[in-house]
Formats: C-alpha cells, structure tokens, sequence
C-alpha cells in the first residue's frame, strides 16, 4: 500500500512539473512570435496577477506629471508677478506720450499670452495626471477627462486662468459713489480683473502641497494599502502633524501678503479724492489692517470703506478664525505630555514626594523631642509650651498628607507596571504557544514524508 501511494504521488508531481514547463513554453513562444518582452507582457496582465504595478512605469508618469505641475506653477506666478507691475502702471494713468503707457500696454499682451498658454498647459496637466493614474491601474485604459471627477475642477481653473486684465480693456472706468468719502471715484476695469486674478495663488498652493514629501507615488501605495484618500487634504493634514508651527507660519504671512494686496486695489481709487485720512492705498496700511484683522483685534486706526474692500476683510475674517484656532489646537497639542514624559515626571514627583516626606518626619521628630524636653525641664512657658505643640500639630498634618500624595503615586506606578507585566506574560504566552505549533507543524511533516505524500497537497487535500 506504501509503494502504491508513494508511486501515485510521484506520477502527479511529475505531470505538474510538466504542465508548468509547457505554460512556460507557451509563454517565450508568445513573447517572441509578438517581438515583445516579458516585461510588456507581466504589465499587460498585472491587473489579473492582483493589481501588481511596474514601479518604474508608474514613478516615469508620476514625474511627468510633477514636471507639468511645476511649469504651470512658473507660468501662473509669472503671470502673478507681472499684473502686479502693470496694476500700479495703469493707476498712475500716464499721458500718451509717455513711455511708461507702452510699458504698461506690451505687460498686458505678455500677461494675455502666458495666460493662453498656461490654460494649454492646464489642460495638458490635468492628462498627465490621467496617465499617472492609469498607470497605477487606478482608472481603466479607455478613461477620458470627461469620465473621471477632475473635469469640474479643470474647468474651474480654467475659468480662473481667463480672467485677466486685457489689453483692449485698458484705461476703461467704472464709476460708484462712496458715501462715507461723500464723493465719486472710480476704478479701471483691469483693476477689478487684477483683483480677481488673485483667486490663482489658490493653484500655487497646490502646487506647493504636490512638491512636498506627503504627495507621491509611495504615499498613494501605502493610503491606498491603508484604505484613505491621498489627496491635497491628506498632505494639508500631514504637514499640521509633522511641521505645525513651519506650515502655519508660512500660511499666515502669505495670506496677510495676498489680502493686503487685495485691499490695496479695492481701496485705493478713494485716495485719488483725499490721501491724507485712512489711505489704505498704501501697501504698509493695508498690511496693518490685515493683521488686525485676522488675528482678531481690529484697532479700528484703518478701515475699509468700499463695498469691494469690505467684501475681501468678510474673507479675512473668517480665514482669521480658523488661523487663530489651528493655532490653539496646535499649541494645546504640543504642550501635552507623552507617555514616556508622563512616566519621567511621575519618577521624578515620587522622588520630590520623599524628599518632603523625610524633611516631614525629621520636623515631627526635632519638635516632638523639643516639646518633651521642655516639658520635662521646665524651661518653656506656657505659651511656648502652646504655641510648639499647635506647630506640632500642623507638621503632623502636612507629614499625613505627604505621605498621602506618596502613597497614591507609588499605587499608580505599580498599576502602571502591572499592566506592563501583564501584557509581557501575554507576549511570553504566545510565543510559547507558537513555538508549540511549530513544533506540531515539524511532526505533521516528518509524518507525511514517512507515508510517502506531498506535504502541501495533503494539507490542501485535508
């Protein structure tokens, strides 16, 4: 019977070993009928061998697209960069024959053409993104823009990236009446467009948050492997956990930057009539108020007046609120004390506690000997006599009570340890118990080897 199924058993792993070197066959074949890799043909059916990726493809489209991030970043601060010379051109309305009005002109045909080309570039970012996800299998190889949730915000952006100042809006005005200046002004339209024009550092953020550590192609495998979204937020959250002071920092100067400009254009076509009271038109002014502002004081020394003004400072406030609190939360969670300093200070409060304790006892026992020597010799009065034992009294108390505090600190550490040595009996249980399996595993093979069977089919067969 032993000869029989030892016979048996090497007849089926010779057929299996023959099936396998037949696929294997098969498979060279193919590759070579095809004038393709192996490589090619292990990407082509990755998604059937369980979602497998090539690290190298995947890493080529990740930079490719990270590459196509930072030139749209160049060419939208450049675009930035530029509306901001040609703003205070255009305020200052130079006479024809002033050279700085051609100046101001060839600025708004430079920023019309970065812009034409920034959208192209957009819309080319957003398809490199689109490969960079299929080539992590996160989207199916016929998925368009138009099948995918980014076809909104493309659109979105590109509507931001079309409000421009013009070069055919030039010198046009829009006239409103102020009722707190009591008078007229006007701004240029290109000036309203720069003040909308501002809603693009928006998209310089992301392309900040795309270029740190917490956006990657390693950060999509491990959320995906975790079952969370790897997105702008997932980064936003990262860099408050690891870099809190650093990220907040730099997010409140940027922003009191970026609104005090904004309130510098909607505020300075007032200074045209009075630069003398409340010019927010000034860069330095317009700072201050900002501060005040979203930091939540508000002086009251500079205020808005125009609707557009007081319409960005709505924003600063409630960007103010929310700065302020991240703040707080963060200060309160970096001032909370870690396990192991929990442990530290414990120690060292035991050891202070002792300290007391001995000076304690050492006081009760000089005024005990005081009070019976004084008493026996006849040398203190009644008053002394009095007085020492009230004092005697109160050293009693204090050493109860630090004995007290000593006690109940010496309970918590060995609560503390014995939950410790618990968990280590657990870890020492189990381990044993592991060893015992193995153990059992080694027998069950020595078994099987000696009836003459296949160690993994007769396990699967069981």
């Amino acid at each position: 019977m032993k000869g029989r199924t030892g016979g048996l058993t090497a007849k089926m792993n010779n057929q299996n070993q023959n099936r396998r070197q037949q696929e294997n066959d098969q498979l060279v074949r193919k590759a070579d009928q095809n004038k393709i890799s192996l490589a090619e043909i292990f990407m082509a059916n990755s998604q059937q061998l369980g979602g497998l990726e090539d690290g190298k493809v995947t890493k080529m489209y990740f930079h490719k697209f990270l590459f196509m991030e930072q030139v749209c970043f160049a060419f939208n601060l450049m675009g930035l960069g530029i509306s901001v010379i040609q703003y205070d051109l255009e305020y200052e309305e130079f006479y024809n024959d002033d050279p700085m009005k051609d100046i101001s002109l060839w600025l708004l045909w430079l920023v019309f053409v970065s812009s034409c080309l920034l959208v192209f570039l957009t819309v080319y970012r957003y398809q490199a993104h689109i490969e960079w996800m299929k080539s992590r299998k996160s989207m199916a190889p016929g998925d368009q823009i138009w099948h995918t949730d980014d076809w909104l915000p493309m659109l979105i952006e590109l509507a931001v990236y079309c409000i421009i100042p013009l070069p055919f809006t030039k010198g046009i005005r829009v006239n409103f009446y102020n009722s707190i200046q009591g008078s007229e002004a006007y701004y240029h339209v290109n000036e309203i467009l720069s003040l909308i024009m501002i809603c693009r550092v928006i998209y310089l953020y992301r392309t900040l948050l795309t270029l740190t550590f917490w956006y990657n192609n390693r950060t999509q495998r491990v959320c995906n492997l975790y079952a969370c979204e790897s997105n702008y937020m997932f980064v936003a959250k990262s860099l408050l956990r690891t870099m809190p002071y650093t990220a907040l920092f730099i997010a409140l100067i940027s922003l009191i930057c970026i609104f005090g400009y904004a309130v510098r254009i909607c505020e300075r076509p007032l200074s045209r009539n009075d630069p003398t009271s409340n010019n927010l038109g000034v860069f330095q002014n317009a700072l201050w108020n900002i501060i005040i502002t979203i930091t939540t004081v508000g002086y009251g020394d500079f205020y808005t007046r125009t609707d557009l003004g007081r319409f960005v400072i709505f924003i600063v406030c409630v960007l103010g609120i929310f700065v302020v609190s991240v703040m707080v939360v963060t200060l309160i969670e970096s001032l909370k004390v870690t396990s192991l300093e929990g442990h530290a200070i414990t120690v060292l409060e035991r050891v202070a506690l002792r300290e007391k304790l001995k000076h304690e006892a050492a006081l009760v026992i000089i005024l005990t000997a005081k009070a019976a020597l004084g008493y026996k010799n006849g040398t203190l009065t009644r008053k002394q006599h009095h007085q020492l034992i009230v004092r005697l009294k109160q050293t009693l108390i204090n050493f109860k009570m630090t004995h007290r505090q000593h006690k109940t600190k010496q309970d918590e550490n060995s609560l503390n340890e014995e939950i410790t040595n618990q968990f280590s009996l657990l870890k020492n249980d189990f381990k044993q118990l592991m060893e015992r399996q193995q153990v059992l595993i080694s027998t069950n093979n020595l078994i099987y080897q000696k009836l003459g069977f296949d160690n993994n089919k007769s396990i699967v067969n069981i």
